[in-house]
């Protein structure tokens, strides 16, 4: 045999082989052991095949059998190896709703394919978007998968799962694994800082109302001045009080003493109303220093106008403006 017939004849078997191995159905893998990912910043936990690779970045996970089926997934047009892709995406919504996000990968995934069906489905107890995908890649390929949308307070979740032809059919029980083993982090229990509110409520009377507070408050004489009454109450910081002042009326009714007043407030953030012992109450919200926040209330009972002011550190604004709103609640005007 001739050097050239034993080269064509290497060709014809290397062509052959080839075209055996290209047409081979990919069979379902046989996977024992996986390992757990738990993102480092938002605590999220995900199971993934041992022999797999995470290959992103800590609220991008993203698993695949090796590098270069990353670079195909990054590439699916140029040559390379083909395989699977698990991603599992956090996004903070930054002032957008949930449905808007969803639009965004709806919008991504029809500027190269086309989505080919939608199902409302449950995560973790959490209602979530199932988006089927397909993307052509070749006359005679495809990129299919799946795509699953859901909310957790301010954070969307995606988790997508790949896999280029036979490939997505083969991994399908891989997949739901993964989906299966998914995990948010464990609510951290709410651990207050600065002072707390005692749960003891004693009882402080008036000749012009009467406030349940809490015990762990302490009354601060103050000038009472041209006022018929004055008296404060203040937390563990003297920037952080309640103050009731009660001056005449005059005969104007609450609405002409706000109109009255509301000017001397700067920096001003806001007015309300309110009702207090079956009284209308107006209110505005102002702040005359840095991380100090205050509002002032004023009601107009017996030709008496009480006035509260209020004044609390915003860093820790939960510690004190709940306590002093509640105090609020409980006056009985006279």
């Amino acid at each position: 045999m001739t050097v050239k017939k034993i080269f064509y004849s290497s060709m014809i078997l290397f062509l052959a082989l080839f075209i055996i191995s290209c047409g081979k159905k990919i069979e379902p893998p046989k996977i024992e052991k996986y390992k757990e990912y738990k993102d480092p910043i938002y605590g999220f936990t995900i199971k993934y095949p041992e022999i797999w690779m995470q290959l992103g970045q800590p609220g991008n996970a993203q698993f695949y059998q090796s590098q270069s089926v990353k670079d195909k997934f990054i590439s699916p047009g140029q040559p390379g190896e083909l395989g699977n892709e698990v991603l599992v995406q956090v996004k903070n919504l930054e002032g957008k709703s949930f449905d808007e996000m969803v639009n965004e990968v709806r919008d991504e995934i029809k500027m190269s394919g086309r989505i080919d069906a939608e199902h409302q489905i449950t995560v973790l107890d959490k209602p979530a978007l199932k988006l089927d995908f397909t993307i052509p890649i070749t006359t005679k390929m495809n990129m299919m998968g799946y795509k699953i949308l859901f909310q957790v307070d301010t954070l969307v979740y995606a988790l997508s799962f790949a896999g280029f032809g036979d490939w997505y059919n083969a991994y399908t029980s891989v997949f739901d694994t993964m989906l299966a083993s998914f995990k948010l982090p464990e609510p951290k229990p709410k651990v207050t800082e600065g002072w707390v509110a005692s749960n003891v409520i004693s009882k402080y009377e008036t000749p012009y109302f009467v406030i349940n507070y809490p015990d762990n408050l302490n009354f601060i004489s103050v000038d009472k001045g041209k006022f018929d009454f004055a008296i404060s109450l203040q937390a563990d910081r003297v920037d952080c009080s309640i103050r009731f002042d009660v001056f005449g009326a005059q005969g104007l009714s609450v609405e002409k003493v706000f109109e009255q007043n509301k000017a001397k407030y700067k920096k001003t953030s806001g007015q309300g109303e309110i009702t207090v012992s079956g009284v209308k109450a107006l209110f505005i919200n102002y702040s005359v220093m840095k991380d100090i926040e205050s509002r002032a209330y004023f009601i107009v009972k017996n030709d008496k106008v009480i006035r509260i002011t209020m004044n609390w550190y915003n860093p820790h604004k939960d510690n004190y403006l709940p306590v002093f709103e509640s105090i609020v609640k409980t006056i009985v005007l006279k």
